[in-house]
């Protein structure tokens, strides 16, 4: 993760990758949980305050006891971290705490000055990248420890002074005893999706290259690897590559691979490119609309001739190669405008299967909502087990830009707000959300006086109980929760 306050659009140009997440949150939920003595609600207050000390710079009070955090050990003296900065003198305890995450996180966190110098690097990072110092900009993109990786800019939502970034792989290998997708696991309601999803079974019957069409996040490599999984290549191996991901640069040379001295900074005795390494089984190709027009050329005459010859070589190597590719944009469209070549178009798109966008397949929402939750509870060891029907009727009512994406982070967040309830309810989505859906039904109608019912049921168990720990338990919630419950419903 890099967390910079310097334009680094001309880094980001080169990868044109945008996501909306709230994930990246999840390792550090995971790093407090290992080392302090909080409750599961207590954490969801540190997970809000990191959240805020991004959009804000500064630390909201919590009522929380940090001494009995169990940090690591810092050094002497702290880097200066440019976000860190802002945080008060009034709460070192914090500063501490966010620096030994940062120094011990499985993330890979750089943090870099207004001028674009690295400042900082865990230890994590510097294992894999040694980005000790120097400019960002002057970083050798090109050498191989960063060819398989990619940046993915973060959505903090309004202007923040800062951008935040998540080092990600682009691309990634299935071999035959690595976990897979198939076709079981893709549940459905929607019979829009259950005829594409016909569609799929029949390109996994055959060798023909397939193109998905979808937007970001609803699902493209997941049914790449199901029509993989279900076919005679299942046995050989399935990369997937990102495009758009790939420095323009560095595209051909992950592609088609290179001999020794074919270029500066080349490898000592070259290196296979995907084609060969995908040999006997499935290449996927995500956003091979971003692809440029030179590079279509070389994959046209790939597909062609089922030959591949490395950069810096004349020989050429015969491919066994089933492929995939897979757009979020209009491909027709960019082959009328000329942005993209209608002979490499015709080529590639043999069987063509759509994905609908999740707000064209409305069915699937609670059953995905539902299997996200469960997931999570696994994962959790605990946590709420179901969603309730005013939660449910707003997620419903959500427009869903995100997709199946969005969706899972959306259930997680609200997952570990609910962390000591058995139910996930409407006030654990967004805030904004309930403003915009919460006051109607999916008919239009107002919703019975759910907020009045829930306030009334807990004054009874409160004036019922002999003490809140009693209310709590007989609410079958955590006390911190009856808490948060009675300051949001105005209960003294």
């Amino acid at each position: 993760m890099l967390l910079s306050s310097f334009d680094s659009s001309a880094v980001i140009e080169r990868s044109h990758h945008r996501t909306i997440s709230h994930a990246v949150f999840h390792s550090l939920y995971q790093q407090l949980q290992a080392s302090a003595n909080f409750s599961p609600y207590e954490f969801s207050l540190i997970r809000d305050a990191l959240i805020h000390f991004l959009h804000n710079g500064s630390l909201p009070f919590l009522p929380l006891s940090l001494s009995t955090t169990r940090r690591p050990s810092t050094p002497q003296s702290d880097p200066v971290i440019p976000a860190l900065s802002h945080v008060s003198h009034s709460a070192p305890n914090w500063k501490s705490l966010l620096f030994a995450w940062a120094e011990h996180s499985q993330e890979y966190l750089i943090a870099v000055s207004d001028e674009g110098v690295v400042l900082f690097s865990n230890k994590r990072a510097q294992e894999r990248f040694s980005l000790y110092e120097g400019l960002v900009l002057e970083v050798d993109w090109e050498q191989e420890r960063l060819s398989n990786w990619f940046l993915e800019e973060l959505d903090l939502g309004e202007k923040t002074g800062y951008r935040l970034f998540l080092i990600r792989p682009c691309m990634s290998t299935l071999s035959k005893t690595a976990s897979s997708y198939s076709f079981s696991e893709i549940q459905t309601n929607s019979p829009l999706y259950q005829a594409q999803l016909h569609t799929a079974r029949i390109a996994a019957q055959s060798l023909s290259n397939t193109l998905l069409l979808g937007e970001t996040g609803c699902g493209k490599e997941v049914l790449a690897r199901a029509i993989h999984s279900s076919s005679s290549r299942k046995d050989g191996p399935f990369l997937a590559v990102n495009i758009a991901a790939l420095p323009r640069e560095l595209i051909a040379s992950e592609l088609f691979g290179y001999t020794e001295g074919a270029f500066t900074g080349a490898k000592k005795g070259g290196q296979p490119g995907k084609f060969e390494a995908a040999n006997g089984g499935t290449l996927f190709l995500d956003e091979i609309g971003e692809m440029s027009m030179e590079l279509q050329v070389l994959l046209l005459r790939v597909l062609e001739e089922r030959k591949v010859t490395r950069l810096g070589s004349h020989e050429e190597k015969p491919l066994d190669i089933r492929i995939i590719a897979a757009t979020n944009r209009s491909i027709e469209e960019d082959v009328r405008n000329g942005l993209f070549r209608a002979d490499l178009y015709y080529r590639l798109n043999v069987l063509q299967i759509r994905i609908p966008p999740l707000r064209e397949r409305k069915e699937d929402i609670a059953t995905l909502a539902d299997e996200f939750l469960q997931q999570l509870h696994t994962q959790y060891a605990g946590g709420p087990t179901g969603i309730c029907e005013s939660a449910l009727a707003i997620l419903q009512q959500h427009s869903w830009p995100g997709n199946i994406r969005e969706l899972r982070n959306i259930i997680e967040r609200a997952f570990l707000h609910a962390y000591g309830d058995s139910w996930l309810t409407s006030h654990h989505l967004p805030s904004e959300w309930q403003q915009q859906y919460g006051l109607q039904e999916a008919s239009g109608e107002p919703l019975p006086l759910l907020r009045e019912l829930e306030r009334q049921t807990i004054q009874q168990a409160i004036t019922q109980a002999p003490s809140i720990s009693a209310a709590a338990k007989k609410l079958g919630i955590a006390r911190s929760t009856l808490y948060r419950k009675m300051e949001e419903l105005g209960i003294g």
